[in-house]
């Protein structure tokens, strides 16, 4: 079972609720409870995996009961999954500057920026929304994206969340997307989205900020377990998920929103470079297998690494750039 969970709370001493958890997983047999774990002065991010239910809930247990946590945990929404321990090699718990790194150690979360919406609501309201006069807003990294994705939706082409703010400073985003418009904003489990909204709606100029910001209550984890997609089909392709399993799907059948960087057929199957030090997350299609680059760059450079192991230095590629990702995005190879 895997549990995927979050929480904006004040922890006071968030490193020794840390170790306080390391030592109760310590008690468990080994790799019972596996999963990643971030914990900092604004909360708990968390997912968790284990062997059974049975230890699942021990271990969720402990976490209620944890003083730090009790209030953060108080009507938590434990978004459940089928999965095993396995999904993860270790448990890892570390303590952090932000629960998402988006790089604003001190905007907190202000719970009146957003309205959240349940899943129904959320599929009335998205099917019958003015697109016109509202933005439908993937704030999830481009490789997620890329799997899968509510129709219509306008999809950041970014690699880490922290480049959000980066891309909004391109020429004409926040006029296209953001400025007067009524916001339906998405993610994996939601700990995103509530960061968006509040810098949307309070750091950004008076004259710049969104008109109204609506979210997912509990992201496409929670939409996923709604059942609501097989009948009104809104998300179209699969969930990226950071663990072993690569991803999960929101709906039976559904077709794939992305296409393999080697020949360009319809594919939703995770991959990447195999370029040299190059760490891009591709789609590669089973016919490509785990045989595609990301750009001639760093095919080049891999090929010249061969002749010259030694003095290999790697340089950028042309991936890391929003033009690329916005390539990427796109429906089919263009």
């Amino acid at each position: 079972m895997v549990a995927l969970f979050y929480s904006y709370t004040l922890i006071r001493d968030p490193a020794s609720v840390a170790r306080r958890i390391l030592d109760f997983a310590s008690t468990l047999s080994p790799a019972e409870v596996t999963g990643k774990i971030r914990l900092a002065r604004e909360g708990i991010n968390a997912t968790a995996a284990a062997s059974d239910a049975t230890t699942m809930n021990a271990f969720l247990s402990f976490l209620e009961r944890e003083p730090d946590l009790e209030l953060a945990l108080d009507g938590v929404d434990y978004k459940l999954e089928p999965g095993c321990a396995h999904c993860f090699e270790t448990l890892s718990v570390r303590v952090v500057d932000e629960l998402c790194p988006f790089g604003e150690v001190n905007l907190g979360v202000d719970g009146e920026c957003v309205q959240s919406l349940t899943p129904e609501e959320w599929a009335a309201e998205v099917r019958s929304r003015d697109t016109t006069k509202s933005r439908l807003l993937d704030v999830r990294n481009f490789y997620e994206s890329r799997l899968g994705h509510f129709f219509g939706s306008t999809c950041a082409p970014i690699r880490r969340f922290s480049q959000f703010k980066e891309w909004l400073a391109r020429d004409g985003v926040l006029e296209r997307e953001i400025k007067d418009k009524d916001l339906y904003i998405f993610c994996t489990g939601g700990v995103r989205c509530e960061k968006v909204a509040t810098y949307l709606t309070t750091r950004l100029p008076e004259g710049s900020r969104p008109r109204t910001v609506r979210k997912l209550a509990g992201g496409i984890v929670a939409y996923a377990k709604s059942g609501i997609n097989e009948r009104d089909g809104l998300f179209k392709g699969s969930n990226y998920v950071f663990d072993a399993r690569g991803s999960t799907p929101v709906g039976q059948d559904l077709p794939s929103t992305s296409w393999c960087d080697g020949c360009g057929d319809a594919s939703g199957r995770i991959s990447k470079c195999v370029g040299k030090s190059c760490h891009v997350i591709l789609i590669a299609c089973e016919r490509c297998g785990d045989t595609v680059y990301c750009c001639t760059s760093c095919r080049d450079q891999t090929e010249r690494a061969r002749l010259d192991e030694d003095n290999f230095r790697r340089r950028a590629c042309e991936c890391d750039s929003f033009e690329s990702r916005e390539r990427r995005l796109r429906p089919a190879q263009q």
